[in-house]
């Protein structure tokens, strides 16, 4: 959505109390005025189509155990750390970046951990290209994905473009649970376990909800 420069009178007072306002809310004049005057007119902005799909996503994370949701102070990004039962007790983070612009995708999840374990992040890559290869056998269209030592990057292509915020919110969570509770098996059973164990968790995971990102 562009944006130009419009002149506008008004009240000292009520710039006053935007300004509060504004601040309160961690953001700016400008985006609290726009935000306003979207909400009169009925128009969905791309800071408030964000914004709805966090929210539905922290609602579908916060029902579960042990994931620390961290606001990053912007309208695209959303950081929930979950921590790792192995040596040292690292945790992994997972970032969820929203996209202003929809056309492409609607987003992007990265995950890494900053653990200075070389075995860990052996085992990082090798759980995330098991996991690839996992839901592109089960996927119509197979998903993008970039992997590296111990980070992982998915985008989030809607298969159905009619999905709302609350919808989208509420697939990124399932995602988000299904991959952390495949890692934390993978990391926890023998490892000519693995392959069945991940793939049960994705199963168990389409069986609740198709995969719609």
């Amino acid at each position: 959505m562009s944006r130009s420069v419009y002149s506008l009178v008004l009240s000292d007072d009520v710039i006053r109390a935007v300004d509060r306002a504004a601040y309160a809310m961690n953001t700016s004049r400008s985006n609290l005025i726009n935000q306003i005057l979207a909400e009169y007119v009925s128009y969905t902005t791309p800071e408030k189509r964000m914004k709805d799909i966090f929210d539905s996503l922290t609602t579908m994370i916060g029902r579960s155990e042990p994931f620390l949701i961290q606001n990053q102070g912007s309208d695209a990004l959303l950081n929930i750390r979950s921590p790792l039962q192995v040596k040292y007790n690292p945790t992994i983070k997972y970032t969820v970046e929203l996209f202003r612009d929809r056309e492409s995708s609607v987003g992007e999840l990265r995950i890494m951990t900053r653990t200075q374990s070389a075995a860990l992040l052996e085992q990082l890559e090798e759980f995330f290209l098991l996991f690839c290869t996992i839901e592109t056998a089960y996927s119509r269209i197979p998903p993008q994905y970039q992997i590296g030592r111990g980070k992982f990057i998915r985008k989030f292509i809607l298969k159905d473009p009619t999905m709302n915020s609350d919808e989208i919110g509420a697939a990124i969570g399932r995602y988000i649970q299904c991959i952390d509770r495949a890692l934390k098996a993978y990391l926890n059973v023998p490892a000519h376990q693995r392959q069945a164990a991940v793939e049960e968790i994705y199963r168990a995971y389409l069986n609740e909800a198709p995969a719609e990102l």
